[in-house]
């Protein structure tokens, strides 16, 4: 099922679907139980944002390349192998409305069950052509979510982070991937060099402003609309953008709630009431900043009238409720 975002775009609904099939048919694991979890959440509709952004960047040069189909399950795989990974660390029992692998088999299978997608992800980047498969790059992203990840929950990560390390922590974990995804469209498009640059400018600006609506969301929504627990950051004693302006903001209100992990997790509700007043708007403000910028970023590209979807799909993204 392809998620509704993508109705108004049909040639690129068709390729979602594509690129959705040669998933299906690549992820295939011996073990039944982790296959069904996997299958079903390559089926559950989520936005396959990255992919999509993939397609709609290729349609300003060539949008008939074979490779992008291939290209897109390889950066579906890659997103869908952090998923399994982060439900591990967050101990998350929902994604995308249905149980997630750790729920459902335990950590250890979906430790495996991540590390087996990102093979396959490295399995479909060796099945394009090599004139329009950037493996530094892909590296090289690899790389920055990785450090992002760890930037954000390592051991020696400040408990209340400030507002530039909470930045370079979405850099590496969240907008990488959307900046890979974008640059790759632009590169099996045959754009040119400036034009594959901006690609990539646009889906790293676009890919911050997604992870603090992302953020935000989960202070604002339910768990029936977002189709995952809502809080689940301040469940697992994590700080994200909106604590952390609050915490500036109010510091005396907030310092007794949030000492340690477990203070934040067991204070969840009070600290998202002080957050819902004095640290969602400043948040929001910066989402709108960098939501601009993906926008400005923009420019350099061919004038086209999918150039001026992608600014009316980068602004639908800023005021989304899921």
């Amino acid at each position: 099922m392809i998620h509704p975002l993508w109705h108004r775009f049909p040639m690129v609904y068709q390729q979602l679907e594509q690129i959705q099939q040669r998933l299906e048919h690549v992820a295939v694991l011996r073990e039944p139980q982790v296959h069904a979890l996997i299958q079903q959440q390559i089926n559950a509709g989520g936005k396959m944002l990255r992919s999509g952004l993939m397609l709609m960047l290729a349609r300003l040069g060539n949008p008939d390349n074979d490779d992008l189909i291939t290209a897109g399950a390889a950066i579906e795989a890659l997103h869908l192998a952090t998923l399994v990974h982060d439900d591990v660390l967050d101990h998350a029992d929902l994604r995308r409305g249905s149980d997630t692998v750790s729920a459902k088999s335990g950590n250890r299978e979906a430790i495996y069950a991540g590390d087996f997608l990102f093979a396959v992800y490295f399995q479909l980047l060796s099945e394009q052509n090599p004139a329009t498969t950037d493996l530094a790059t892909n590296a090289r992203v690899m790389k920055h979510i990785f450090m992002g990840e760890v930037d954000q929950n390592g051991p020696s990560a400040p408990l209340i982070p400030s507002v530039s390390e909470y930045l370079k922590a979405i850099a590496g974990k969240t907008a990488a991937l959307f900046a890979l995804a974008t640059y790759t469209g632009a590169t099996i498009g045959q754009l040119d060099f400036t034009e594959k640059k901006a690609a990539y400018r646009f889906g790293r600006q676009l890919g911050m402003a997604f992870q603090m609506i992302d953020d935000l969301l989960d202070y604002t929504q339910t768990t029936a609309t977002l189709n995952k627990p809502v809080l689940e950051d301040l469940h697992n004693g994590i700080v994200t953008l909106p604590l952390i302006y609050a915490y500036q903001n109010v510091p005396e209100q907030l310092a007794p709630l949030v000492g340690t992990a477990a203070k934040i997790a067991a204070n969840s509700d009070r600290i998202a009431a002080i957050v819902s007043e004095h640290g969602l708007p400043q948040a929001r403000q910066l989402a709108t900043r960098y939501t601009d910028k993906a926008i400005n970023a923009l420019a350099p590209l061919p004038d086209a009238r999918i150039k001026q979807e992608l600014r009316k799909l980068t602004q639908q993204l800023l005021r989304r409720d899921h």
